[in-house]
């Protein structure tokens, strides 16, 4: 018996009107239709047949950091799709592959490492102790869709 294998694609949402510390709304559903919608458009039935089993499940909207699970052959058409996808819940928006791995757990070391670049790089501009905890909290956070 063969096992299903999963591909999990960390994606960063950065929306052009909004300046990067502004977090982004968007919800999980909206997002899997928008690549089911642009998939079948540019690969037709048979890439939308193979997004079958794609989910959205993390999104931060502090970092604009989100995983798309799907399964193994279809992580291509995913993947070659989001340089094309332009809007974000009606705003316009650039998605950029940050990580593509075979398990979870290595798609978190590496938001791990991002959010911790992320920190280092923003904690400068922010004043007072509170001010810096509530940075921390907000991009250490991680939210199930």
């Amino acid at each position: 018996m063969v096992r299903v294998k999963h591909r999990y694609i960390l994606v960063q949402i950065r929306c052009n009107d909004r300046p990067e510390s502004d977090p982004v709304s968007i919800s999980s559903n909206a997002l899997q239709r928008y690549i089911r919608e642009r998939v079948e458009r540019f690969y037709g039935e048979f890439g939308a047949a193979s997004l079958g089993r794609m989910n959205v499940i993390y999104f931060n909207a502090k970092t604009h950091l989100c995983i798309i699970q799907s399964r193994h052959g279809a992580h291509r058409f995913i993947t070659s799709i989001l340089p094309l996808l332009t809007l974000a819940d009606k705003e316009a928006a650039r998605y950029r592959t940050l990580y593509v791995g075979a398990t979870l757990q290595q798609c978190h070391k590496y938001i791990i490492k991002y959010q911790q670049r992320y920190i280092n790089k923003t904690i400068g501009t922010c004043r007072g102790v509170v001010q810096k905890q509530k940075l921390i909290e907000d991009v250490t956070k991680m939210k199930r869709l």
